[in-house]
């Protein structure tokens, strides 16, 4: 299936929104505990920001990527970016489409590398798909993530930062 580019308007908000807390609610890969409200997300993601869209046929969002400064000041020529993938998508070459995406955009935009801050060591398909574009595990932090069982029970699992230069 081929799957068009397009930016993040209005039209998409909303089902943006419900991919990034489906992913919030499996609690296995982003940092948030609870759901974002349409105010948050839209203070997350601005509209003045390189955000990304998958649709598929239909227009609808499968997946989108968020690139934006990793840091301020003399750390801002690096990038972070955050991907977010439907449940129902993954596995269909969605998320390789915006890491493509993502490295186009950056380099556009004048980035020297991309960072990311927080690939959990348990998302083996994340960890796999960044190295496939030789991204590199820089630093763990032991324990860095939490991960809650259905009985409420915590584990810790290693969160590592990933690095490519660009």
């Amino acid at each position: 299936m081929r799957y068009a580019l397009k930016p993040l308007d209005d039209s998409y908000r909303q089902q943006c929104r419900a991919i990034f807390n489906e992913i919030v609610d499996e609690g296995q890969a982003f940092p948030w505990e609870q759901p974002l409200d349409e105010a948050a997300f839209d203070k997350l993601y601005p509209p003045h920001e390189s955000v990304w869209c998958a649709v598929d046929e239909r227009d609808e969002v499968l997946g989108f990527v968020h690139v934006h400064p990793n840091g301020i000041g003399r750390c801002a020529h690096v990038a972070n970016c955050g991907y977010s993938v439907r449940t129902d998508a993954r596995g269909q070459g969605v998320g390789r489409l915006l890491v493509e995406k993502s490295l186009e955009v950056a380099r556009a935009e004048g980035y020297r590398g991309i960072q990311f801050n927080a690939v959990v060591a348990t998302n083996a398909a994340a960890i796999a798909l960044y190295r496939s574009f030789d991204f590199a595990i820089v630093g763990t932090i032991p324990g860095g993530f939490r991960i809650d069982d259905e009985a409420g029970e915590s584990r810790f699992v290693d969160r590592h930062i990933m690095f490519r230069s660009l």
